[in-house]
């Protein structure tokens, strides 16, 4: 932990012509001070406008599947509906996601921009913080490739430009982080920021019970219930959550598991090593799995008690990543996030940390070091920035599908069959939530016939097999034909949507007017 650091001095608040001679002599002192507060504060926001605003110029961000879910349970809670939190493959519910959804609501169709740009905020707001956990525990040298790492990696922008929680959960943590590097046992403060982390990823539970056991000893039984009540508040209020709207107090702990399973996702204890050390090196990339040993290294030599912070939380969260398989949980990459933004403050260390060492043999070794480590980043960085073009590019084709998407929602010829015969199946689950957004559906009125989640209902959307299609579903492609005597009811460049007899009547060919091509014949005859 960092050394408590000696306090500011304060402005002393007396009405003019009554100031004693002490405070006539502290305010020139404390002039500087809130300058250097109020440029740092100005900094800190040109930082997180900023880089919200470029990712938002240079690329094309939407809702991933599981913040649209908590789009709509947001609104299903303000129109009087319990959330679906049982429908067809549902993602794991987030309390607070949820309740900041309600934030978007009012703007409409445009509810899922106003919760990007928070996310992409939260994630400017995890840049500065990189930045001055950096510069607080080592040197602003260190901080400002800190900063510079955590804005340049691509699965770090990719979590942001999709609005994942994991984001504005990252940039808690660190925040919480900072608060306890400032002062040691800050207390209070670290459990806040902790417990609403708390509300968004179940990891901050873990790291509130061990804050709140290296607190025990320091604090009065008092302070201990203040405490124990703050940590214990995130778990609580996610628990009751789950119970009111489905009657198990472990909801997301039994769902998530099951999901997994369901999914086929990774689970095994065995290879939690592996995933571990992959995780961490494709959020991380190649020259940091180099970079932050060498960085770790200098910090065990001579700045052991700052690194001790950092190591600490990034080991607990990585710890809590490991363990996730023995209670059914998967092994997914975001989850190694955060601890992978503790991590790259090492890298910082590793090209900069000679900066804190007295001239001699030592600083030029450590010097030829840190320029080995930002050598790598040079040789790099062609790579970097086509996994970034790549990305973008990405982005864009799936802006393309989302909007074809959106286009059947609205569609009126779609609508107004969807008034009478709903529910409508899809292929798949990956359009459910964004279908019943743009249908203004309620729980249970699209589900999908995947795997046998749902019987098939009297209306079926299916994607076209063309190039776009292709390319978004790779070899998942869900290829499903609709029984014989269901009609096109309609398509555009993406999607086709079939009826059943009394649903509709049946259109008139119609020629697509995006490009697309002609779609291959599906090979399979009936519903499964």
């Amino acid at each position: 932990m960092s050394e408590p650091r000696t306090p500011a001095t304060c402005v002393s608040i007396v009405p003019a012509g009554m100031e004693t001679a002490t405070s006539t002599k502290a305010a020139p002192v404390a002039m500087p001070r809130i300058r250097e507060s109020a440029l740092r504060l100005g900094l800190a926001l040109a930082t997180v406008v900023g880089v919200a605003g470029v990712l938002r110029l240079v690329y094309e961000p939407h809702l991933n599947y599981d913040a649209r879910y908590s789009l709509l349970w947001a609104r299903d809670i303000w129109h009087g509906f319990k959330p679906d939190y049982g429908a067809d493959f549902a993602p794991t519910p987030h309390p607070l996601q949820t309740a900041l959804s309600s934030l978007g609501l009012p703007f409409g169709n445009a509810a899922d921009q106003v919760l990007v740009w928070l996310v992409l905020l939260s994630f400017g707001a995890l840049v500065w913080l990189a930045y001055r956990l950096g510069a607080e525990l080592f040197s602003p040298w260190v901080g400002g490739v800190t900063a510079l790492v955590v804005l340049t990696r691509p699965a770090l922008e990719h979590d942001a430009l999709l609005a994942y929680q994991d984001v504005p959960f990252a940039t808690l943590v660190a925040g919480a982080v900072l608060l306890e590097a400032r002062r040691s046992r800050r207390g209070a403060p670290v459990l806040a920021l902790l417990a609403v982390a708390g509300l968004l990823r179940p990891e901050a539970w873990f790291l509130s019970a061990l804050y709140l056991a290296y607190m025990w000893p320091a604090i009065s039984p008092r302070q201990r219930v203040k405490l124990t009540a703050i940590a214990g508040a995130a778990p609580l209020l996610w628990a009751l959550s789950d119970l009111l709207v489905t009657g198990d107090l472990l909801h997301s702990l039994h769902s998530t598991a099951d999901l997994a399973e369901e999914q086929n996702r990774r689970r095994n204890v065995v290879t939690v090593p592996y995933w571990t050390a992959k995780y961490f090196g494709y959020t991380l990339r190649e020259p940091l799995v180099l970079g932050v040993p060498i960085g770790l290294t200098f910090a065990w030599l001579y700045r052991r008690r700052a690194a001790t912070l950092p190591v600490a939380a990034a080991a607990a969260m990585t710890l809590i990543f490991g363990i996730g398989p023995i209670f059914g949980l998967p092994l997914i990459g975001r989850y190694i996030r955060t601890p992978a933004v503790l991590l790259a403050i090492f890298y910082g260390l590793a090209v900069f940390g000679w900066l804190l060492l007295p001239p001699g043999p030592a600083r030029r070794r450590w010097l030829a070091a840190g320029m080995f480590a930002l050598a790598l980043s040079v040789i790099f960085l062609p790579k970097q920035v086509d996994l970034l073009d790549g990305f973008r590019h990405r982005l864009q084709r799936e802006q393309k599908l989302y909007a074809d998407l959106r286009h059947v929602g609205e569609s009126s010829t779609v609508r107004t069959a969807f008034a009478a015969c709903k529910p409508i199946s899809t292929a798949d689950q990956r359009p459910i939530p964004y279908l019943r957004w743009w249908l203004d559906g309620h729980p249970g009125s699209v589900g999908t016939v995947a795997r046998g989640a749902s019987p098939l209902g009297r209306l079926l959307l299916v994607p076209r097999d063309t190039a776009l299609v292709r390319r978004f579903y790779g070899k998942n492609f869900p290829r499903i034909a609709p029984p014989a005597d269901y009609r096109r009811l309609y398509q555009n460049r993406s999607w086709r949507v079939y009826a059943a007899p009394g649903c509709s009547q049946r259109p008139a060919p119609q020629r697509s007017t995006t490009n697309g091509g002609p779609d291959r014949p599906h090979a399979a005859s009936s519903v499964a």
